[in-house]
């Protein structure tokens, strides 16, 4: 049995990053570039006005100007701007030739055709032509995660059509005879499935879009068969441990697989088998959904993370406890379910009521795990790693 932090280190080792292709812009988000990405132009491509106001030339003093005529936004302006004009011009407007500095129309005084302008401020409230970027910048470098900011900074370099490295392909196999799909009432001995739509989920948050399920009975020859594929990455939900009806890892070693661990110092988990195959990895999670939630984000996520070329995440930081909060040792390292809140700039963890790795209602509003051990420091707080953004 080998300790998470070397689990971890494995995965990393052995899984190696999707090739690069070229994806629709709107299919980008999440993934990772595989190149830089260069300003294809001067932007802004001119000089531009930062504000509603009046554009007059840099060289003039405050005074009464003649307002020659006005420039929206999108309009191309041809006039050049003589001595004692001004034009009326609008956020994001060209500025005419000759053209230098804008007055806030706060500080204007319109009268008819003319238009006091007494005060000339330090700001001139110009955007100058190549300001944020010149042709060939890079303005996104290789290896920078997509997320909103960025898909707006490649929309505006017209990069619609990036390299990224691809999410993997997920092939899931949910087994156990027990399983029923959970819009069935169970009948003597069965369970709904949850682990199915519970992993659905948490794949989606990291960003795999083609995943692929199906349920089958506890059959070493029917679990092999389906276990062949061509997915990036395999996951059996069950058939982790060494009852008589556990054939996950006997199906991976079956389909030329080679088992990298088998057991981890982890609560719940302890049985989650890695293994790899080429460029294919596959896990066997126990079957329990509090395992499957704890083994995914220790371990499962860490994969998809290889595979898609981000760093490896793992926030853990200290959070004070919530005053009365009882956590059992056990002589694993147990990574409890619990939610941190924040509340006028404090956080504090709530570790959830957890009966057993089968306790799928101890999940609900769940955005954190806490490590509990013998050695666990706690004195009011706890090691804890964020999954989600803290709750209100």
């Amino acid at each position: 049995m080998i300790f998470l932090a070397e689990a971890r280190r494995i995965i990393s080792k052995m899984i190696q990053p999707r090739p690069a292709l070229a994806v629709p812009l709107a299919e980008a988000h999440g993934l990772v570039l595989a190149e830089d990405v260069v300003a294809d132009a001067f932007y802004p491509a001119g000089d531009r006005s930062q504000m509603d106001g009046y554009v007059v030339r840099e060289d003039a003093v405050p005074g009464s100007f003649f307002v020659a005529g006005e420039i929206p936004a999108g309009a191309i302006p041809g006039q050049v701007l003589q001595p004692g004009e001004c034009y009326r011009i609008f956020t994001g407007a060209l500025l005419p030739e000759g053209g230098g500095r804008v007055i806030m129309q706060e500080e204007a005084t319109r009268e008819g055709e003319r238009v006091m302008l007494p005060v000339f401020g330090e700001k001139k409230f110009v955007r100058q032509k190549g300001s944020e970027a010149k042709p060939g910048d890079v303005r996104l470098a290789a290896g920078s995660r997509l997320g909103a900011a960025e898909l707006a900074i490649l929309a505006q370099l017209g990069a619609v059509q990036p390299r990224v490295i691809p999410a993997p392909r997920v092939r899931h196999l949910a087994t156990g005879g027990e399983l029923v799909d959970p819009s069935l009432s169970p009948g003597p001995g069965q369970i709904r499935d949850t682990n199915t739509h519970l992993l659905r989920a948490l794949f989606s948050e990291v960003g795999v879009r083609d995943f692929q399920t199906s349920r089958i009975a506890d059959d070493p020859d029917a679990t092999a068969e389906a276990a062949e594929t061509e997915a990036d990455l395999l996951i059996l939900s069950g058939g982790a441990s060494v009852g008589d009806y556990d054939f996950g890892a006997a199906a991976l070693r079956k389909l030329g697989y080679q088992i990298h661990f088998d057991r981890v110092n982890l609560r719940p988990g302890k049985p989650l088998t890695f293994a790899t195959r080429g460029r294919q990895a596959a896990f066997v999670i126990p079957g329990n959904p509090v395992s499957h939630y704890v083994c995914f984000h220790a371990a499962v996520r860490l994969a998809v993370e290889c595979f898609t070329a981000r760093p490896a995440t793992w926030p853990a930081v200290w959070v004070p406890l919530a005053e009365g909060a009882t956590l059992t040792p056990d002589p694993r390292d147990t990574w409890w379910p619990a939610r941190v809140r924040v509340a006028e700039g404090q956080l504090t963890v709530f570790p959830k009521r957890w009966s057993s790795s089968g306790d799928t209602f101890s999940l609900a509003g769940t955005n954190a795990l806490v490590l509990v051990n013998p050695d666990s420091p706690w004195q009011g707080r706890a090691l804890t790693l964020l999954l989600e953004p803290p709750a209100p």
